[in-house]
């Protein structure tokens, strides 16, 4: 008992956490019965008993039709339980320049809807607010979600370009500037009756790759982001740092303050976009092949600072230039190298999740705050997120778009 802890409270506290030790042993393991379930979470039957009817009360459990022999006293039949994955729906946000991505997933992680729509830069203030509470609208109604029980939803987050502070609103945003200081999370949560969570879409994106992605094995990672713009998350620990002032990773145009134009995007003078001048440097094109030298340099200056900083388990580069592959990650790596003076070898490693990052990043923290409004006690593991089904929405949708 916790000091200064009263018995009744110790009380419920107990029963919470053997609730959601039950509730999790059923979404992660599948169908069981009480006794199946005393196995696997280690508590005695008559705990798991006491657990069942709360839970199915919250609608999280349920009693499944079909029955077993083998239960307390020969015949009997034994009931099973089954947790209910779509009791609640947790949804993710990508705001961006060009794309307004949105993804919906139950309880258990399994994806039931992608969404995708492409915006223009006309789209700004309320403009854009209305084109992303249509796009979840969509998105919802696409995985036949009844928007009259809004009740099911469980939790929002949502990735934008920019500095967050710690209650949600954009400090600072070259790309939306007219979203500074506006509370975007309360207006979304008067729409949709869910809790939602507003955060920088780098660190989204770094929380996805150390999730699900290329850097899910390990506890600290950088992540930079290399495409229309070089920006950079930090996991330490398992968890998104922000920093003291919300800036952790805001190191783009320190980096490149030579190369970024004023509104913060790269600058490319051999063509114009950076997958130009990467191809034609293929080809041997000098003043793209030297371009790309001094963007190397520049990210690898940063890279290393930042390595040599955190020390991190792991380098992700994501973002439309890791695309290029090793024609990127061979000669940036050689050129961190050469500015790292002490016997450190960093593992720089490209990205798995490539754009679907921020996203499916949203995702993860969406369902990462839900967890303790979920389960009533925190520190509760989270779902794996089926990245398969994800993966196949978004061809899907990608196909679907072209036609």
């Amino acid at each position: 008992m916790l000091p200064g802890d009263t018995g009744a409270a110790h009380d419920v506290r107990q029963a919470n956490l053997s609730g959601a030790r039950v509730a999790v042993a059923l979404r992660d393991g599948g169908r069981a019965t009480v006794a199946q379930l005393a196995e696997r979470t280690g508590l005695s039957r008559p705990t798991v008993e006491a657990s069942l009817p709360a839970l199915r009360e919250r609608g999280i459990v349920g009693m499944v039709d079909e029955q077993t022999l083998g239960g307390r006293g020969a015949g009997r039949p034994a009931r099973i339980f089954e947790f209910i994955a779509d009791a609640g729906f947790l949804i993710g946000v990508d705001v961006g320049i060009h794309t307004v991505r949105v993804v919906v997933a139950d309880l258990a992680g399994r994806i039931v809807a992608w969404y995708e729509r492409e915006v223009g830069r006309d789209f700004v203030g309320m403009g854009r607010l209305e084109v992303v509470t249509q796009s979840v609208h969509d998105c919802l109604a696409e995985a036949g979600i009844d928007l009259a029980r809004l009740s099911r939803l469980s939790g929002m987050a949502v990735a934008v370009s920019g500095m967050v502070g710690s209650d949600g609103r954009l400090i600072v945003s070259r790309n939306f500037p007219d979203w500074e200081g506006v509370d975007i999370a309360g207006r979304l949560h008067d729409e949709f009756g869910c809790p939602v969570a507003v955060e920088n879409d780098m660190r989204l994106a770094a929380l996805a790759e150390h999730r699900m992605g290329a850097a899910r094995l390990v506890d600290d990672v950088a992540y930079f982001f290399a495409g229309h713009r070089v920006s950079m998350g930090l996991i330490i620990d398992g968890k998104l740092r922000r920093g003291r002032h919300n800036a952790a990773g805001e190191i783009g145009e320190i980096v490149f303050s030579m190369q970024v134009d004023e509104s913060g995007q790269l600058r490319w003078t051999s063509a114009e976009t950076a997958e130009e001048v990467f191809r034609i440097a293929a080809e041997g094109d000098a003043a793209a092949i030297a371009e790309i030298e001094l963007f190397v340099a520049g990210l690898a200056t940063g890279m290393a600072t930042v390595t040599m900083a955190v020390d991190p388990d792991v380098v992700v580069v994501g973002g439309g230039l890791s695309r290029a592959g090793e024609e990127l990650l061979r000669p940036l790596r050689a050129a961190v190298m050469r500015e790292i003076r002490v016997p450190v070898r960093p593992s720089i490693i490209q990205s798995e999740l490539g754009a679907e990052s921020v996203v499916l990043g949203a995702l993860a923290h969406a369902s990462g705050q839900a967890m303790e409004r979920l389960y009533l006690v925190p520190d509760m593991p989270e779902p794996d997120i089926d990245i398969a089904s994800a993966r196949a929405l978004a061809e899907n949708r990608t196909t679907e778009g072209t036609r």
